[in-house]
């Protein structure tokens, strides 16, 4: 991979995570030059992370610590590895205790796709609405089974005017069905939340929305490059479009971990 790409994809996801957590209200992104934390404030693990930068960043004392700050603030956290950076990384939190979660590959794409066919029955829509941001919300909630309050603070109204970040529905038959993000910053794409609930699957709508928002992404934010985070379940959408990986991610819960429900 062109080292050149591969830096730009690599501080652009950094600048995504550090929009999407100063959004949150309460939340923050703080960066050093070995490492990384994310907060939310809301309880789920992988919304509260410390991320290695570099091998100076993954150490006993940085660990600790960051038990301490998460602990403190009484809220669940990961440890977030990538994985060609630190390929002894998941032996040395395992022999720490940490528990590994499936990893997940980051896949990258060049060359906007010429011979992917939108459904034409899926209309597409940008939110712009408090009721659209809901609606989008409660798609979220719905698929991935966060809370969907959790999913309402991680979604504030300030989106609705962000020039980095823009969300979007799909509909069928003027039902929303489908739902995905976009972070543009630094000439780069990311493709988030993609998500189509159940009775619509099979159905060219996760198709039809990511051509949609890449294309957003390139024509109107000039991002030539753009990056996600697969699931096995969308691996074969990204390849069709033509994303290749190049890094996997790994999310590693800390050991002994227990909060008192207060």
């Amino acid at each position: 991979m062109d080292p050149v790409v591969r830096s730009k994809l690599d501080q652009h996801i950094l600048a995504a995570e550090a929009e999407l957590y100063g959004t949150i209200s309460g939340g923050m992104f703080e960066m050093t030059p070995a490492w990384a934390r994310g907060y939310s404030g809301l309880r789920w693990p992988h919304f509260n992370v410390f991320l290695p930068l570099t091998q100076r960043g993954l150490t006993d004392d940085n660990l600790a610590d960051a038990a301490a700050f998460f602990v403190d603030r009484r809220v669940y956290y990961s440890v977030e590895l990538v994985h060609d950076c630190f390929p002894e990384g998941p032996d040395f939190l395992d022999k720490r205790g940490y528990q590994a979660l499936p990893p997940q590959p980051a896949m990258f794409l060049e060359q906007f796709p010429a011979d992917i066919q939108p459904n034409a029955e899926v209309t597409i829509e940008i939110v712009k609405t408090v009721p659209a941001l809901t609606a989008f919300c409660t798609i979220l909630h719905e698929v991935f089974d966060f809370p969907l309050e959790d999913m309402i603070k991680r979604t504030p109204v300030s989106h609705l005017k962000s020039e980095m970040v823009q969300h979007y529905l799909a509909f069928v038959d003027e039902q929303p069905v489908g739902a995905g993000t976009i972070v543009c910053t630094g000439g780069v794409t990311s493709i988030r939340n993609l998500a189509t609930i159940d009775p619509y699957r099979q159905r060219g709508v996760g198709t039809t929305l990511l051509y949609r928002m890449l294309s957003d992404g390139r024509e109107k934010r000039q991002c030539g490059l753009a990056v996600l985070y697969a699931t096995p379940q969308a691996y074969h959408l990204f390849s069709k479009f033509g994303f290749e990986i190049y890094t996997q991610r790994q999310w590693f819960l800390p050991p002994g971990i227990d909060y008192d429900d207060e």
